[in-house]
């Protein structure tokens, strides 16, 4: 029994499968037989011997699995007490792979100026309680931890709980190393920003211009000359037009009266004439 869930770890795990050293510690008559075995380069001896070779290598079996589970117990536990952002989701992955029934949550609310979030979890036929939650969604990661912790002190889960609890860790690592490379980048480009500043700063406080756009010194500096175009050079004749200068008021009027007269008397003089005729 032992022996194949151990077996199963290794493969579980793509390392070695587990290799036995079984020695006979007394008589032939009496045989007292102590079992190692290595696992992953690392040998479990059992304490007590037995009378038979298979009852040995089933209880040093028993003792590699209880270290191996303490010590994923051990790693495993830090990452899910600095964080609990992925409890739940170790949780209902390991639901899903062991074909589990899923986990349900009932929360809280307790009043007071600061409201705080208590959640309960079934899971598994047991009723697991979290710790105390800024919100919901905290009081529930809490809850879901705690049980966590429980599957990861038994033998039977515990390794496929530090698997999963593993894969969760890279991915953290990973995000952790994405945020702290974006805000390097943001860091650095704030620096350049403050130092392309400055620089323009100390220029015009200086008044220089940056040292790349000094022109060598063998180089001329550029010389701009103004031509001013001399008196009658390029300047046509232009024809004004004529303007029209009225006539003063007075002498135009009787001027029109005058002509207008003599142009009715003469009209009046053909007419007598041609009367009397």
């Amino acid at each position: 029994m032992h022996k194949n869930r151990l077996q199963e770890f290794t493969q579980r795990s793509s390392i070695q499968l587990p290799v036995y050293q079984t020695a006979n510690e007394g008589s032939v008559h009496a045989p007292q037989f102590r079992s190692s075995v290595l696992v992953d380069g690392v040998t479990y001896t059992s304490e007590a011997t037995f009378s038979n070779r298979k009852a040995a290598e089933q209880d040093v079996a028993k003792h590699a699995l209880e270290c191996i589970s303490k010590k994923l117990k051990d790693e495993g536990c830090p990452l899910i007490r600095e964080d609990t952002v992925f409890c739940k989701s170790i949780l209902n992955e390991f639901v899903v792979k062991m074909n589990l029934e899923m986990p349900t949550y009932n929360t809280i609310q307790s009043g007071g100026v600061l409201p705080l979030f208590v959640s309960t979890l079934v899971f598994n036929g047991a009723t697991y309680r979290g710790e105390t939650g800024r919100n919901k969604k905290e009081a529930e990661q809490l809850a879901a931890r705690v049980v966590i912790q429980s599957l990861l002190a038994n033998d039977r889960y515990g390794t496929v709980v530090s698997e999963i609890i593993k894969s969760k860790a890279k991915l953290y690592d990973a995000l952790n190393k994405a945020k702290d490379s974006s805000f390097d980048t943001t860091l650095t480009g704030a620096n350049r920003l403050n130092h392309n500043n400055t620089e323009v700063e100390n220029n015009a406080v200086t008044n220089h211009v940056p040292n790349s756009t000094h022109p060598s010194s063998g180089a001329k500096h550029p010389r701009h000359e103004f031509k001013v175009p001399k008196s009658g050079e390029g300047t046509d004749c232009i024809d004004l037009p004529i303007a029209f200068v009225p006539a003063v008021i007075g002498q135009g009027s009787d001027v029109g009266e005058s002509s207008s007269k003599k142009q009715r008397k003469k009209k009046k003089r053909a007419k007598l004439n041609t009367n009397t005729q």
